[in-house]
């Protein structure tokens, strides 16, 4: 059965705080391993083998400038936690209904942009995020979960990375 999702909405909390009607836009971040290339007398081609996951970093988009989230933001000493809860429609030939997604970050705001200031124009304002930690579930089902920190990295659930802890004695 062919089933087609979309994503129209989504809210934004921010360390506990929710940004409805604040926040208009977030980029998750972008899953991406880092790889060493593979040249080797015998073998018929190249390839690129995977080592570890890239940094990861995220943006979100407000529709004004908040002072209250610049003020606890800009700490660089504390590690700031953003989740992102959305309803993904799901349409198939029965109907619509909805799946549960959910988005967590943990990291380190690094950036801000608080826009530009034009007469009768909203002042956007932009910040970004150096990821450290990310799961994203989906219907109840862990998707990714990348702990930067404990060495940690799921997909679907499953622990990729047990064997290579072990390896290395933790």
């Amino acid at each position: 059965m062919i089933e087609i999702n979309k994503v129209t909405n989504a809210r934004v909390y921010i360390n506990g705080t929710d940004f409805i009607a604040r926040a208009e836009e977030v980029d998750l971040p972008k899953v991406k391993y880092k790889t060493i290339e593979l040249k080797a007398l015998g073998l018929v081609g190249e390839a690129d083998l995977h080592t570890i996951v890239d940094k990861m970093e995220a943006r979100i988009k407000f529709n004004s400038v908040y002072p209250d989230f610049i003020a606890y933001a800009s700490d660089p000493t504390k590690v700031h936690s953003v989740i992102v809860r959305a309803p993904i429609q799901v349409y198939d030939q029965n109907g619509v209904r909805v799946k549960p997604m959910r988005a967590e970050l943990r990291g380190y705001f690094k950036e801000f942009d608080t826009g530009k200031l034009k007469k009768g124009d909203n002042a956007e304002a932009e910040a970004s995020m150096s990821v450290i930690y990310y799961k994203l579930e989906v219907d109840g089902k862990d998707i990714y979960e990348i702990d930067v920190f404990n060495n940690i990295l799921k997909v679907n659930g499953e622990d990729k990375l047990q064997e290579y802890r072990q390896a290395m004695g933790g």
